[in-house]
């Protein structure tokens, strides 16, 4: 292999055109001095959003539409946190999900409630909700103690997680100005069936653990009508999760768009 072979490759595969119009002999220098400026002393970006494991240049204009500043607003009173969880982005795109899906033949689903962060926001950002005859299911243990990843239960010795419920009754007052919510305590799948589901519009999962959530989608998926559309909260946060969510989407033939704050979108063709 030629002396200088590798520094003279490299430089010229990710120098960029400006410094491949040097001389040969002083591409790898410069190149050095150019990533060491970029790399060692980077520059303040612009961000216009930078939370919940994302960073963006791009205009979030929906942040200051009253809609959303009510919806986002509501979201919080669910939370009962003091510190702002920056999760804009993950309810801008939960509201457009089922903002499209109101014209839709079915039931809103959420597997995975907590405390009713997410579909609080739903809710309040669908004015017509109340005068629709849409049900929204909420699966859930509603129990504040996180979960085993091998059984999938909430185990006291994984401790309380701020964001799950403390108790149903908590979270049933949250959900009381609006109607048709109905609440079903219990372990995912088995508690499935107790909805009386058979047409779904939206459906929102958020189990935090791979084979349970896999269980839901694979019996709900035949139920969902066409153009209907489910989000998956922890899609492209956790591995366990993608993979097995990759592998079910091969199984029952959809395609997921993976977003910058690790939701999935899936829409029923």
């Amino acid at each position: 292999m030629p002396k200088g072979w590798y520094w003279h490759n490299f430089s010229s595969r990710f120098a960029g055109p400006r410094i491949l119009r040097l001389p040969a002999i002083v591409r790898a220098p410069v190149f050095f001095l150019r990533n060491l400026r970029f790399y060692r002393f980077p520059r303040r970006i612009p961000f216009t959003f930078d939370a919940d494991g994302m960073a963006t240049m791009a205009i979030p204009s929906f942040i200051s539409k009253p809609s959303f500043v009510s919806a986002y607003f509501r979201m919080r009173v669910a939370s009962r946190a003091v510190v702002d969880p920056g999760l804009q982005w993950r309810v801008h795109q939960a509201m457009w999900c089922a903002s499209n899906c109101m014209n839709v033949e079915g039931d809103f689903v959420e597997c995975g409630t907590g405390k009713g962060l997410m579909m609080s926001a739903v809710l309040d950002s669908l004015p017509k909700w109340n005068t629709s005859a849409k049900r929204m299911l909420l699966f859930d243990t509603f129990s504040p103690f996180g979960i085993d990843p091998l059984s999938g239960r909430n185990l006291e010795k994984h401790g309380i997680r701020g964001t799950y419920a403390s108790n149903v009754e908590d979270v049933a007052q949250n959900f009381s100005e609006w109607r048709g919510v109905e609440l079903i305590q219990g372990f995912l799948p088995e508690t499935l069936s107790q909805g009386n589901i058979e047409k779904i519009a939206f459906l929102h999962v958020d189990l935090n653990h791979a084979p349970a959530e896999v269980e839901v989608v694979r019996a709900l998926w035949p139920k969902m009508e066409r153009g209907g559309i489910m989000l998956l909260d922890d899609y492209a946060q956790v591995l366990e999760q993608n993979v097995a969510m990759n592998q079910l989407a091969q199984e029952l033939s959809f395609e997921i768009l993976t977003t910058a704050t690790g939701q999935g979108i899936v829409v029923k063709l």
